[in-house]
């Protein structure tokens, strides 16, 4: 059995998917998140010049501290880093990994061969980690189509794939089974951020604290806010912008595929997002755990390939 991994690096979580040694598909996340460390912190990686807290530690660091995962830029800069994360999480070596398949948005696909090149060949704590030839990337929601026809019976031969993610939302167009390339699009900012950023503002106004949007991610998770010993409980405020932010989004999107949603026999809704929105029309499907359907995907893509 090949050593093969699909890998999504998000903006809001890291989410992985390899074959145990049973043959089973096994998959895990972790959050997208950074914070610059002092140089004293010799046990944190040392990469390009900065140490860094990854994961729990940067989360625990000053508000201010924490890298916002908000724009390209900064998801190219980070990746190598998540994917040595990825690595050291599984005990894997660059000498044993056979391939990796790792997602981008169309909305910066037009960065993928940059995107390629700055994970496949970098250095963290000195040591080299040459994945030169093992990286192919998929693009998001592309991802999402292996898992829904490898798990999903009587899917229909057209049909469309909205990802929504932390940042970004992506539309992939599915006809006669195959992807059209002329209908598939990424858009910035559209994603569950915009609920992140009215937590932001809401824990600014009601306790005067300023917190990074990746706190305001995991606020948006746990539903509940901890400061000075006690546990503040959002659920009421985040279940009203979550409904607010889904009835706009599935205007937008009614609006935008009125093709697909007056002629498809199914939409299928993908990644961390999918888990607000509400099936009110019955050709909406949401997949089961949809945040890994593109890791899986990715690493369903690489098999196919390898036959």
């Amino acid at each position: 059995m090949k050593n093969n991994h699909g890998l999504d690096i998000g903006f809001g979580d890291k989410k992985g998917s390899r074959r145990s040694k049973d043959g089973k598909i096994k998959s895990s996340k972790s959050s997208s998140v950074a914070a610059e460390a002092s140089m004293e912190a010799d046990d944190m990686p040392f990469f390009e010049g900065k140490r860094y807290y990854l994961g729990e530690d940067a989360l625990a660091s000053n508000s201010s501290s924490i890298i916002e995962m908000t724009s390209y830029d900064n998801l190219e800069h980070l990746s190598p880093l998540f994917l040595w994360k990825y690595i050291e999480e599984n005990n894997l070596t660059v000498e044993t990994i056979d391939k990796i398949a790792v997602g981008l948005s169309f909305a910066h696909i037009k960065n993928a061969k940059k995107y390629i090149k700055r994970i496949s060949k970098f250095k963290v704590n000195g040591k080299e980690y040459d994945l030169t030839g093992k990286i192919i990337l998929v693009p998001q929601g592309v991802g999402a189509k292996y898992t829904i026809e490898k798990f999903y019976d009587s899917v229909p031969s057209n049909y469309l794939i909205i990802d929504i993610g932390f940042l970004t939302v992506d539309s992939v167009d599915v006809i006669n089974n195959t992807v059209r390339p002329e209908n598939v699009s990424g858009e910035q900012g559209l994603g569950i951020i915009k609920i992140a950023r009215n937590i932001q503002e809401y824990i600014a106004d009601k306790f005067n604290e300023h917190i990074s949007i990746k706190e305001a991610k995991e606020i948006l998770t746990d539903k509940t806010f901890f400061l000075s010993g006690k546990e503040n409980d959002l659920s009421k405020v985040i279940d009203e912008y979550s409904e607010k932010y889904t009835k706009t989004l599935m205007n937008y999107l009614e609006k935008k595929h009125e093709r697909e949603f007056k002629k498809y026999r199914k939409v299928f809704f993908v990644g961390g997002g999918a888990y607000f929105i509400k099936k009110n029309n019955p050709i909406i499907e949401v997949l089961k755990k949809p945040e890994y359907a593109n890791a899986i995907g990715n690493l369903l893509k690489i098999e196919e390939e390898d036959k």
